[in-house]
């Protein structure tokens, strides 16, 4: 069984390597590509990468830009992630940021 402890230290690893890769590899001038959080499955064979994109109308430019990318993100996580069985990645826009923010809007107006 894996403990929350392992999968804690993995999830901030591979936050760590997408973040290097990201920046490396898919950034463009005046595009913010942020890691926001990571998602392993317990049994370390799912991983969802969470990211946050500025401006927010380039988000889907860069999640297809990942996508062509994800046999050589694969290949870097091979590379400098040392697991057993390397799992499965899977890129996604946070939306929980962008409803963060909404609400610290909407608090901001109420006062």
């Amino acid at each position: 069984m894996t403990t929350p402890k392992r999968i804690g230290r993995a999830n901030s690893l591979i936050q760590g390597l997408s973040a290097e890769f990201i920046a490396k590899n898919v950034g463009s001038p005046g595009i913010l590509i942020t890691v926001s959080r990571v998602e392993m499955s317990s049994a370390f064979q799912e991983t969802k990468i969470f990211i946050t994109v500025w401006p927010k109308d380039k988000e889907r430019e860069i999640i297809r830009s990942l996508e062509s990318f994800k046999k050589e993100f694969y290949e870097y996580m091979k590379e400098h992630f040392k697991i057993k069985y390397m799992p499965a990645f899977e890129f996604k826009i946070d939306r929980s940021e962008t409803a963060r923010q909404k609400i610290e809007e909407i608090l901001k107006k109420n006062k």
